[in-house]
């Protein structure tokens, strides 16, 4: 009997194996406004610990974790402005148990999700989790301050724009 109880665990934990992704911005890092220019500018704030402690869960249960962005990787220098660290960045300093990073450059990421296989993602963008939800993955939305994430993205936007750099289709609404 206790052979056949453990068997029928062993294809339980089987049964739900697959790989867990977090997004970056508003996911695994907070943003604030930025004191000095409340009414249009934010800035990096921390860490989001409770998001952090779940994929250090995860990572110790065995599992996959990915990061999953809609950024682009950076090319060139950071923004004066842009205070945040890069995926890597918080990875190294936080030794974070992440196998890789994926970009999306603006993409949805339901496509990269299910390439990796991921049956669970973490993200605060609405159209995101419901392409996820669409594409059979299990999500979770992560409630973020939606005034602070435009303002960010429109901040992003605009200073593309002026640069000639072509914004992700996802942030032209920004540009407006």
């Amino acid at each position: 009997m206790k052979l056949i109880l453990e068997n029928w665990n062993k294809f339980l934990n089987e049964e739900k194996k697959g790989a867990y992704s977090f997004d970056y911005d508003e996911t695994l890092i907070k943003y604030k406004t930025d004191p000095e220019d409340p009414e249009f500018s934010t800035i990096y704030d921390k860490p989001h610990e409770e998001n952090i402690a779940k994929l250090r869960e995860l990572a110790a249960a065995g599992e996959t974790v990915y990061i999953v962005t809609s950024r682009s990787k950076r090319t060139g220098d950071k923004y004066p402005w842009d205070t945040a660290p890069e995926p890597e960045e918080l990875v190294a300093d936080m030794n974070l148990p992440v196998k890789s990073i994926h970009y999306t450059n603006g993409d949805l990421k339901a496509e990269t999700l299910l390439s990796l296989g991921v049956i669970e993602h973490w993200d605060d963008d609405e159209e995101e989790i419901a392409a996820a939800q669409e594409a059979g993955i299990n999500t979770n939305f992560v409630q973020g301050d939606k005034t602070i994430s435009e303002t960010r993205l429109t901040k992003l936007a605009k200073k593309l724009q002026t640069t000639g750099e072509d914004p992700a289709p996802t942030i032209h609404n920004y540009t407006k």
